[in-house]
């Protein structure tokens, strides 16, 4: 039991790593070129025009991403309801991932969408900046929500006496938490992808903990 425990975590922490780095070099290849929301109709057009090929190539990757990172939410699934001693919170963390996941992949097929159809020179104007400003708002406040469901959860099982974090710890996730339900999850999503990193490397180089007794079985 405890072999497979420790692989669970090993298997949870090599995905967290694999989505980050993917997540990472996928947007570098054209983010920084991208501009600001809002931004004039013909400016969106000459971004999708200049770096069509960038933003298939980067959300593609970020698309595989996705993939890894269902894998690192139903391993911290697992790990929440060993602290937990049931699943009611780590259901709501799992769920909030997948709200993530679920912006996430709008997020990026508009995008790719966008730059397809630059592509084939049939983006007009009013299209590329309906595409881009709809892309935007999923990849930042609609990714936003699930981020925010998910450490609020993670958080509420630590609050709920786990030795799971030290609770100062938890109290930073709970407000990171709901600042991520607001319109700073625009400032807070790259330092949220340094997160996923640093408990990549942590589930990789810890033991899991003693199992907790089951309460439904007393």
């Amino acid at each position: 039991m405890a072999d497979q425990r420790l692989a669970t975590r090993r298997a949870t922490g090599l995905a967290g790593l694999g989505a980050a780095a993917l997540f990472i070099v996928g947007n570098a290849l054209w983010a920084f070129d991208q501009p600001d929301a809002g931004a004039p109709a013909r400016e969106v057009v000459t971004f999708y025009a200049d770096t069509s090929t960038w933003i298939i190539i980067g959300g593609s990757l970020s698309l595989f991403s996705i993939a890894l990172f269902v894998l690192f939410a139903s391993g911290v699934r697992s790990i929440l309801r060993e602290h937990e001693g049931d699943d009611l919170f780590a259901t709501v963390a799992f769920g909030g991932a997948l709200l993530l996941l679920a912006a996430g992949l709008a997020a990026e097929t508009i995008n790719m969408v966008g730059a397809m159809r630059a592509d084939d020179g049939q983006l007009s104007p009013e299209l590329g900046r309906a595409l881009f400003e709809i892309s935007y708002v999923f990849g930042y406040n609609g990714a936003g929500v699930g981020i925010g469901i998910f450490l609020l959860a993670t958080a509420a099982v630590a609050l709920r006496g786990s030795a799971f974090l030290p609770r100062w710890a938890a109290l930073i996730l709970l407000a990171v938490g709901l600042a991520f339900m607001t319109p700073l999850s625009r400032v807070l999503l790259g330092p949220a992808v340094l997160l996923l990193v640093a408990v990549s490397i942590r589930l990789l180089g810890t033991s899991p903990p003693a199992p907790q007794p089951d309460p439904r079985r007393r």
